[in-house]
């Protein structure tokens, strides 16, 4: 299987997609190597016995669509509780319309969290295994770590997992952890562009959506060990996850994008810009009653409501 899934990859490298539409607008951001390698995947294991595949962040439904539309009778999930980057609430009837035209009947949305989803998957997939599983959710690195974590059980003999967005790299440690935490399961392949196609020239953008887009890190399940083990490159320094905790536990933690927004305006010399973002936090310090709820500035632990100590019960 594992030589399956190198040569499916080769092939999606080298000839992108395997199967498109041109009736139904599929728009998104992705990269025709990543797209061409899912639905090459997903034909592969519909030969699986009892597998499906299950996406983690639809968005508008470019890859759910056209990995769906690759295998016709082979059932694909995907997740999305249509929280972000949806500013008119429109993604979920787009994603509904796109499958409705093309007429993809294996084709289901679980309209809720990842986390809440993921932890009650059994009631969504039945006895299916997961044999393809992208995941394209939340990208901070709790978020990236969970997604791998929880659907664990739920993962095929043979599952291979595919995270996009792998050139953060918070990700790219998110993914590292897994590894070095599961030896059962080895990175097989990793590409990666110079930066976010949001900061590329035209022409490096137009080269990311015939390519990987913004990286892929591909993971499968290796238990006979045929596979080296190799990571994602990371940094050894901690301290971007270290000062986690000083923002955790601080009254103003929700104002931290906030304030990396203010310094970026300072450094940029936009002084009207800088002065309207401290308007806004400013705002939002009067009215935000969250803000409240901490008793001191710094080293909050919000452990006041909890209990004294508490034993588990014996069944």
């Amino acid at each position: 299987m594992l030589y399956d899934i190198i040569k499916v990859i080769q092939e999606g490298e080298t000839t992108g997609l395997l199967k498109g539409n041109d009736d139904v607008e599929l728009a998104g951001f992705s990269g025709t190597k990543l797209l061409g390698t899912l639905q090459r995947l997903v034909k592969l294991f519909s030969t699986q016995g009892n597998s499906c595949y299950l996406e983690i962040g639809v968005f508008q439904g470019l890859t759910l669509c056209l990995s769906s539309l690759a295998c016709p009778n082979f059932t694909c999930y995907g997740v999305d509780n249509f929280a972000f980057l949806d500013p008119d609430k429109k993604n979920l009837s787009i994603v509904q319309e796109r499958i409705e035209k093309l007429q993809l009947n294996n084709t289901h949305l679980i309209n809720q969290d990842y986390e809440d989803a993921l932890e009650n998957l059994r009631i969504y997939i039945g006895e299916r295994k997961i044999g393809v599983y992208f995941i394209d959710g939340p990208h901070d690195y709790r978020s990236q770590l969970m997604c791998l974590q929880l659907a664990l059980p739920y993962l095929h003999e043979q599952a291979v997992i595919i995270v996009d967005d792998s050139n953060y790299r918070h990700v790219r440690q998110a993914n590292r952890d897994f590894l070095v935490t599961h030896p059962e399961y080895k990175l097989i392949f990793e590409a990666y562009t110079p930066c976010h196609p949001q900061n590329m020239t035209p022409e490096q953008e137009q080269q990311a959506r015939k390519g990987w887009w913004n990286g892929v890190n591909i993971i499968v399940r290796d238990p006979e060990q045929k596979l080296s083990p190799m990571y994602p490159p990371t940094e050894r320094s901690r301290e971007l996850y270290e000062n986690e905790h000083i923002i955790h536990s601080s009254k103003f933690a929700e104002l931290a994008p906030n304030t990396i927004e203010l310094i970026t305006k300072l450094e940029h010399l936009n002084l009207f810009g800088f002065f309207k973002q401290l308007g806004s936090i400013k705002y939002r310090l009067i009215k935000n009653d969250n803000y409240n709820s901490a008793k001191y500035y710094h080293l909050n632990t919000y452990s006041d409501i909890l209990p004294e100590q508490r034993y588990n019960d014996l069944k």
